[in-house]
């Protein structure tokens, strides 16, 4: 095929390869310093840009030169892009060149005629042009499948499954918000009116501890909060009490008579 170089496509005017290179070099640069996510820059990285191409180029631009220059290598990036993805067709990276046969390339040119400015070779800012447009990659979907509304009516038998159930050999898995089905509850543990201490396995019930008539410590346990009376203590008969009532007497359990007397 009678095909011309692809510095004919690319380059009219005052553009080359190397200005195209250092105004994506400064967009890049840009874009990442001012952590830029969209793929319109303002105006102010285009006045950087030409001000980087007039200091190393001599070459003055305006910003609309810069913008339009822009566009252009949007547009090859797009195109290189839809073009590798075609069926037959294989780009060799250590040549630099598409590889693709007579009739892949006529398909491809009958869509696009800007294709043809890869002929020769590839796209030789693809990797940077990446960098600055890779953001509007657009993901193809399968085709979807046709439905054709008919007036008979078919029974249609199908098997319920779980919503959490993945199907195997999908590189993809959709998940959209599906209710979970409705689970039996259950209890864990045995209810029962006795009360049960789950840390200790002492049986239950209130233990105390009692002095016995030979000066030994001893210990005793009572089912119910009503509290007995010491089997060890000696109970006083019937009659007058023993005890006396001044609180100054020996024979008195309150300290505050005797503290007294203490220091007198």
């Amino acid at each position: 095929m009678d095909i011309p170089l692809q510095e004919a496509y690319f380059y009219s005017g005052k553009w080359n390869h190397e200005m195209d290179t250092i105004l994506v070099d400064t967009i890049m640069r840009m874009k990442g310093e001012m952590q830029w996510v969209l793929k319109v820059f303002p105006c102010y990285f285009h006045m950087i840009a030409a001000d980087q191409i007039q200091e190393k180029t001599a070459v003055v631009l305006t910003e609309d030169d810069i913008s339009d220059r822009l566009e252009v290598l949007h547009c090859r990036f797009r195109t290189f892009k839809n073009m590798v993805r075609e069926t037959g067709v294989v780009w060799d990276l250590p040549s630099e060149r598409v590889i693709a046969a007579d009739y892949v390339w006529e398909k491809i040119f009958a869509k696009t005629t800007f294709a043809r400015a890869y002929y020769y070779k590839h796209e030789p800012l693809y990797s940077k042009l990446a960098c600055l447009y890779g953001l509007d990659e657009v993901k193809i979907e399968q085709e979807k499948e046709v439905i054709v509304i008919s007036d008979t009516n078919d029974d249609v038998h199908y098997e319920e499954h779980s919503c959490y159930e993945v199907g195997g050999g999908k590189e993809e898995v959709n998940s959209p918000h599906v209710a979970a089905p409705r689970t039996a509850r259950c209890k864990l543990f045995v209810e029962s009116d006795e009360q049960a201490d789950r840390e200790s396995t002492t049986e239950p019930g209130i233990y105390f501890i009692d002095l016995a008539p030979d000066g030994q410590l001893c210990t005793r346990i009572e089912k119910s909060r009503v509290l007995t009376k010491n089997p060890f203590v000696k109970q006083d008969q019937g009659g007058p009490s023993n005890r006396s009532p001044y609180a100054s007497s020996c024979g008195s359990n309150s300290p505050l008579g005797w503290w007294r007397h203490l220091h007198n």
